[in-house]
Formats: C-alpha cells, sequence, structure tokens
C-alpha cells in the first residue's frame, strides 16, 4: 500500500514511492533516513518513520492508517 510523507513546512501529506504489503510490514520496518521535496511547497523534506503513514485499503474497503511509532 501507500506511505505517505507529512512536510514540516506546509504541514501537508504527500506520497513518497515507498510501498509495503501489510501495516505489519510497516510497523516492523526499518527505513534508512533520506529526503525529498515536498510538491506542494517544495520545501526538502526528511524521510524518516516519524515523519511516515501508511494507508492500507481493508477488505471492506475501510482505509486504515498507520503513522511512524514517533509522529508527534
Amino acid at each position: 500500500m501507500t506511505t505517505y510523507a507529512h512536510c514540516q513546512r506546509c504541514g501537508r501529506w504527500f506520497k513518497t514511492g515507498i510501498r509495503f504489503a501489510t501495516a505489519e510490514a510497516f510497523e516492523n520496518s526499518k527505513i534508512k533516513a533520506t529526503s525529498r521535496a515536498c510538491p506542494f511547497c517544495k520545501k526538502v523534506t526528511p524521510i524518516e518513520k516519524q515523519y511516515l503513514r501508511f494507508d492500507e485499503i481493508r477488505i471492506d474497503g475501510r482505509i486504515t492508517h498507520t503513522e511512524g511509532k514517533y509522529f508527534p
């Protein structure tokens, strides 16, 4: 499923291109720190687990969100 990053400047969420099969895989992963430019404000944003959100579409069509363990 899709992983989003939280821009520290404008506060919007944007797709990172990082994909996980399940929320459990996201929670158990270790993500090497990198950065990307926010497509909305163009500020370089750290791609670290505490700034990420993982969206999973369940069989019943509901979307669940799992955020990085240290998201403020």
